[in-house]
């Protein structure tokens, strides 16, 4: 889930047509050059779009691409599954373990505060930048700060992207600059139907009226982007980082773990949880504990965490338990008590591969795509290959997904 900041339009658009005059054209990006435009809607379940009889939803599916569904890898939350699209990697490669973890070796805490420096791979926009092709990104999660010294030659930080429609609009207008101007790539977050989703589950309303709104900014940026000769030369590419599964229990783990001092630090995100103790006997002490106490919840070490979920890394838990679908672990213990902030109706974080209700959107409009092409079911780690391929650059180096056949 990420908050919503709204801005005026007026301080946008003059701020980022100053921010281009003052920079030099770009000369690799001459005339004919395509752009890529990745735009993700968080929390967009697979079946959303068909469910509601989206218009422009089927219009996108009509004259272009559409996967059956987007199959993310583990664990399907915000920020793991945004860095999954970015690098093509998995959590094992890339680092983000969770919307929240610890990295053992420096005991600091994952931050969104130059959030970027976190990746333990090259994302979309340093893979271009370095290719000498320009890119613009807003409030996509691990995009702030530099990568390696590297930034996007155009940036809005969540807290100044502004609402959806507004990064809609900033999103036309880059692509109304001189050709010399122009972004390579273009990578926009939206808020999709996640808050909504949490609040009241996927069959909520507020998840229908969701889906109508995104629908409707859908419809006019495939407008825009059908004008003045623009598909000719623009690839828009849609996907959403997880789908979302009701929830009806909240267990609340804090209590249940025997602390002492700072260790073990206990990191939730819905229902993953990573727990890193302070050496084997307090792993032991907790392992027994958990799974005394929390029955139905699977309990992993972190040497012993099954191969398929690709998890293993170094910045996972000594213990890393998940819940099943339908129960999630409370991020405060005041969700469990009621207090202040009303338990989650939906939740997302559950294993792909037993829960399909995890599985997102992919949609490919414009240059390079086929008209009315399937193709079956695709993954998260996919999409970054599949831009690069459209960009001409080499895959990323260690993309465990492929590039998407969209002819």
């Amino acid at each position: 889930m990420r908050g919503r900041t709204p801005l005026l339009l007026g301080f946008l658009l003059p701020a980022l047509l100053l921010a281009s005059a003052a920079r030099a054209p770009d000369p690799a990006h001459g005339a004919g050059k395509r752009t890529v435009v990745l735009i993700t809607m968080d929390g967009v379940r697979w079946d959303y779009p068909l469910r509601d009889r989206l218009p422009h939803f089927a219009r996108m599916a009509r004259e272009g691409a559409r996967a059956s569904r987007l199959r993310p890898a583990f664990p399907p939350l915000t920020f793991p599954s945004h860095a999954a699209l970015a690098t093509g990697c998995t959590a094992a490669r890339h680092g983000i373990a969770a919307n929240g973890f610890l990295d053992r070796e420096t005991g600091r805490r994952f931050s969104e505060e130059r959030e970027a420096a976190w990746l333990l791979e090259p994302p979309l926009w340093v893979l271009a930048t370095r290719a000498s092709l320009s890119a613009a990104v807003a409030a996509w999660p691990c995009s702030a700060g530099p990568w390696e010294g590297v930034r996007p030659r155009y940036y809005r930080a969540l807290s100044d992207a502004g609402s959806d429609e507004q990064r809609e609009l900033w999103i036309e207008t880059l692509l109304s600059l001189p050709e010399a101007e122009r972004p390579s790539l273009v990578m926009a977050w939206t808020s999709g139907a996640d808050a909504e989703g949490h609040a009241e589950g996927p069959e909520g309303e507020k998840v229908h009226r969701a889906m109508g709104a995104a629908d409707r900014l859908l419809g006019r940026l495939l407008d825009f982007l059908s004008g003045e000769g623009r598909a000719s030369r623009t690839t828009l590419l849609l996907a959403s980082d997880h789908g979302m599964a009701p929830v009806t229990r909240v267990l609340d783990l804090l209590p249940l773990v025997p602390k002492s001092g700072y260790y073990p630090f206990v990191a939730v995100s819905g229902p993953v949880c990573n727990v890193y103790c302070k050496g084997a006997a307090q792993e032991g002490a907790v392992a027994k504990g958990l799974a005394a106490a929390a029955p139905g919840v699977q309990l992993w070490r972190r040497g012993r965490l099954p191969d398929r979920l690709r998890y293993a890394g170094q910045r996972t838990g000594d213990l890393v338990l998940l819940a099943p679908p339908g129960v999630t672990f409370a991020s405060f213990a005041r969700w469990s008590r009621g207090e202040d902030r009303p338990a989650p109706r939906g939740m997302h974080g559950y294993d792909p591969e037993t829960c399909p209700d995890m599985a997102g959107i992919f949609y490919a409009w414009g240059a390079g795509v086929a008209r009315g092409r399937s193709l079956g079911e695709a993954r998260t780690v996919d999409v970054a290959p599949t831009v690069c391929a459209l960009l001409g650059l080499a895959p990323p180096p260690h993309a465990e997904g492929r590039a998407l056949a969209l002819r």
